[in-house]
């Protein structure tokens, strides 16, 4: 009893959570109830109702009865009411006024009525209908040959009545079977029709929830079901296109974040090493004048060490120098002020600003520049740029050697070579060239003066100018590329 009382609570917790399940319930009885008052009142009434009939039809017969006898004389009488009793289906009887029976076809009964109309004394002409088991109808009837009225009684045979009741009654549970199979399958397909399109709106809707949209709701219907669930279909479109964008939006701004990031640590390491590169000289500094404020010695010679702190101290202004111009390359948001360049021209005027270095170190330089080369830039960003890479090859030459410098187009893009001799950049160090104070050498940066930033200024000018700078060794010595990837325009004059 416990066990089959546990089921029955679980069975109706699954009941109100599932609405198939109700709508088949509530189906199945709506319809098992009405087939059963249906048939009934079918039942209740069959009897009453074919009484009905067979009463007024019956009367009707009657009433055409009585107006036949009454043309023909009593003793005429027998053969119409035989056809009347053959034809309606019911049982006749005559009586003479003094009771005696003039016809009957059931002897029994014609005498019970017979008994009855001797206690009816009637001159009108009617029909009435007595109550009781069986309904009769009684009728004053009128012969020609006759002065007194006839009593005739009519009384019809119900057995067909009888045997429909008895027949409904042994249908009964036949019906009943029927019924209840009908109503399990009409409610079964009632409650699919219902809820299957809920049901998959309701799976639909979990989807969502999830956050997957790869789906379709297949519902063709006209109706609000219909409808909704196309509304579902165009929710799902614009909550996906929303959800493709958020993820572009968040990529990008990861992408943001990761290159802030970076960016964030290359200024970290940038300032890390200009502070180990200022520590050095203001080292070096602070040895000669503690020096020179002792007088002890190697430090007696004051014009000696004067003038190697002077020197230190230059080379203190130039990476100062060099580390402002950084820091304002890399601060500068703004767009450049871009203006129509020849880069032949601003090459030429570098080569004529490095002419006393090139003396000094009596190198050979061949030029072969293309004329009017024009592209788009910033003129003072750009002969910094040419500016520290001449500096460079002249600088990191030994005495005596060539640099040759060719501008023009390749690929139609406006290009800048030069290359110098003499010299070579070992492998390892190539790809770290333009990394803020990176030298292969740090003794040989201490005998040029190099800063260390020379390179780093390069690339950051040219990747704002949307170019890029390679250098490499050749069979002779180092080379320098510079692209600019935007359309060469030569003007001629």
């Amino acid at each position: 009893m416990k066990q089959c009382g546990e089921r029955a609570i679980v069975l109706r917790k699954k009941i109100r959570k599932s609405l198939t399940a109700r709508i088949f319930l509530i189906t199945v009885l709506v319809l098992l109830g009405a087939g059963t008052i249906t048939f009934g009142l079918i039942a209740w009434a069959t009897p009453s109702s074919y009484r009905a009939v067979i009463d007024a039809d019956l009367t009707r017969r009657v009433q055409a009865l009585t107006e036949t006898l009454q043309a023909v004389p009593l003793a005429d009488c027998g053969p119409a009411l035989e056809d009347f009793v053959r034809e309606a289906g019911a049982d006749v009887t005559l009586a003479a006024p003094d009771g005696e029976l003039v016809f009957s076809n059931v002897q029994p009964a014609g005498e019970a009525l017979a008994e009855d109309a001797a206690a009816t004394d009637e001159t009108e002409a009617t029909i009435a209908v007595t109550t009781a088991e069986q309904a009769t109808l009684t009728a004053e009837v009128f012969f020609s040959d006759q002065a007194r009225s006839y009593t005739l009684y009519v009384t019809p045979r119900l057995e067909a009545e009888n045997v429909a009741v008895r027949a409904l009654i042994q249908m009964a549970p036949w019906v009943l079977l029927t019924l209840l199979l009908f109503s399990l399958l009409g409610a079964f397909v009632y409650s699919r029709y219902i809820t299957r399109p809920i049901v998959q709106m309701s799976d639909i809707a979990g989807k969502m929830a999830d956050m997957d949209f790869d789906w379709k709701c297949q519902e063709t219907r006209e109706d609000e079901i219909g409808h909704l669930g196309r509304s579902l279909n165009q929710m799902a479109a614009k909550l996906s296109q929303t959800l493709e964008a958020l993820k572009a939006s968040n990529a990008a701004l990861r992408g943001e974040v990761e290159q802030e990031r970076a960016l964030d640590l290359q200024r970290r390491a940038f300032f890390a090493a200009a502070s180990h590169e200022l520590k050095t000289p203001v080292t070096i500094l602070r040895g000669h004048l503690s020096g020179l404020l002792d007088g002890i010695g190697i430090y007696q010679d004051q014009e000696k060490y004067l003038a190697r702190s002077l020197q230190t101290t230059a080379r203190m202004e130039h990476l100062i120098q060099e580390i402002l111009t950084v820091s304002r390359m890399e601060a500068r948001d703004s767009a450049l002020l871009l203006e129509r360049l020849d880069l032949s021209a601003i090459t030429e005027e570098q080569l004529a600003l490095a002419a006393d270095l090139l003396e000094q170190k009596n190198l050979r330089v061949a030029a072969d520049l293309s004329p009017a080369l024009m592209l788009d830039g910033e003129r003072a960003m750009l002969a910094k740029a040419i500016g520290n890479l001449l500096a460079n090859a002249a600088l990191y030459s030994p005495c005596g050697e060539n640099i040759r410098i060719w501008s023009g187009t390749k690929d139609a893009a406006p290009t800048l070579i030069i290359e110098n001799t003499g010299v070579h950049i070992g492998e390892d160090a190539l790809p770290h060239l333009f990394d803020a104070f990176y030298r292969e050498e740090r003794s040989r940066n201490r005998q040029t003066g190099g800063s260390g930033l020379g390179l780093y200024l390069v690339r950051i000018i040219l990747e704002r100018h949307g170019a890029s700078c390679a250098i490499d060794n050749t069979a002779a010595g180092v080379r320098a590329t510079v692209r600019f990837d935007q359309a060469a325009h030569k003007t001629h004059t």
